[in-house]
C-alpha cells in the first residue's frame, strides 16, 4: 500500500502564546485543503508516539511552515533567558529546520505582535526576522485568514478545494458526474453523510472578561449539508446564519448587536470527535474591543445534565 502523502502545511506555534489562532487557522487551511495537508501537533500526534519524532518527520515532508507569533512567542521567563534560547526548545527546532530545508517560511504576527529583532534570536533562527510577514488581527480575522489563504495557495502553486467539495467530487464532473448530478444522486448521498449533530448541547465557556465560565446551548437542526438552530452567547440565543457541515466539519456564525449599535458577528468552526464531542473555536469578529479565538468543548445535553 503506498503511503499517504505529508502534510503539505506546517503550523509552527508556542501553545501558551497562540494555541487558540493556530487552531483556527488550522481548521480553516484543513477546510480548504484536507486535514490531511495540515500538521498542527495538537491533532496529529497521537498517544504514545514521540514528539521530536513526529515532528521532525512532518516538518521533513511539508512544503510551507508558518510561524505563529504573538507578544509571548518567545517565552519569556522570570531570571532565566527566554525558552527560545534553549537548544531543546521546539518552537526554536521547528524554525530552524524550516530554515535549513529552504522551506517557505511565513511568519504571521498576531494581534499586532512585533517581529522579534534578529539580535534577540539565536543564530539558526536569526534569518526569521528578514522574511515578509503577515498580519492576523481579531478584528479582522476573517478577511486576515483568506488573505493568508491566498498566499499559501500561490506558494504551492494549487488552488484550495472549495468549502464543502472533495476530490472525488472533481472527479466525477465529467460525464458520469453530469449525469449523477443531473438525477439528483449528488444531494442524497451528501444527505446520508450528515453527522450525528442535530440536538441540544452544552459547553461551558471561559470569556477573557468575566472571572468565571459561563454555561452556553446549542440547538442544531437541518437536513443535508444545511446547519439551522441557535447557539447562545452570554445566556441569550442566538439564531444561527451560514450554517454549514460536511462529514464531521462544522461551521456557522451568529450575530450580536452591543449596547451602543456596534454589531458582532462570532464565528464557529470546529468538527465532531468519534466520542461524539463536539469541537469548537469561536472568533468574535466586530464590537467594541478585541477578542481573541476562544477554543472549547460542547457535549449532549443529556450528557452534561448532573447526576
Amino acid at each position: 500500500m503506498p503511503s499517504s502523502p505529508g502534510p503539505l502545511v506546517f503550523i509552527s506555534y508556542r501553545r501558551d502564546d497562540a494555541a487558540g489562532y493556530a487552531r483556527a487557522i488550522a481548521s480553516e487551511l484543513s477546510r480548504r485543503w484536507g486535514a490531511d495537508r495540515v500538521f498542527i501537533d495538537v491533532d496529529d500526534i497521537g498517544a504514545g508516539q514521540g514528539f521530536a519524532q513526529v515532528i521532525g518527520q512532518a516538518v521533513d515532508t511539508a512544503s510551507i511552515l508558518l510561524v505563529l507569533i504573538g507578544r509571548r512567542w518567545r517565552g519569556e521567563r522570570e531570571g532565566q533567558a527566554p525558552r527560545v534560547q534553549d537548544p531543546g526548545d521546539f518552537v526554536r527546532l521547528e524554525v530552524a529546520a524550516g530554515l535549513q530545508r529552504g522551506m517557505t517560511v511565513i511568519p504571521l504576527l498576531l494581534d499586532g505582535a512585533a517581529m522579534p529583532p534578529g539580535a534577540d534570536l539565536p543564530p539558526d533562527i536569526q534569518a526569521l526576522s528578514s522574511l515578509q510577514a503577515l498580519e492576523l488581527g481579531n478584528s479582522r480575522f476573517a478577511a486576515d485568514v483568506e488573505r493568508l489563504v491566498a498566499v499559501v495557495g500561490e506558494r504551492l502553486g494549487s488552488s484550495p478545494v472549495q468549502p464543502g467539495r472533495r476530490g472525488w467530487i472533481v472527479a466525477a464532473a465529467g460525464a458520469l458526474g453530469a449525469a449523477l448530478l443531473a438525477g439528483g444522486w449528488w444531494a442524497r448521498s451528501r444527505s446520508v453523510a450528515r453527522p450525528a449533530i442535530d440536538g441540544d448541547w452544552v459547553a461551558e465557556l471561559r470569556y477573557a472578561w468575566e472571572p468565571a465560565p459561563r454555561t452556553e446551548r446549542f440547538h442544531f437542526t437541518g437536513e443535508g449539508r444545511q446547519l439551522a438552530g441557535t447557539a447562545s452567547f452570554l445566556g441569550v440565543p442566538r439564531g444561527l446564519v451560514e450554517g454549514e457541515v460536511d462529514e464531521r466539519l462544522v461551521r456557522f456564525a451568529t450575530r450580536t448587536a452591543e449596547m451602543g449599535g456596534a454589531e458582532m458577528t462570532h464565528r464557529y468552526q470546529g468538527r465532531l470527535d468519534d466520542d461524539g464531542v463536539l469541537r469548537l473555536m469561536m472568533q468574535t469578529e466586530g464590537g467594541s474591543g478585541p477578542n481573541a479565538p476562544l477554543e472549547f468543548v460542547a457535549r449532549r445535553a443529556e450528557a452534561h445534565a448532573p447526576r
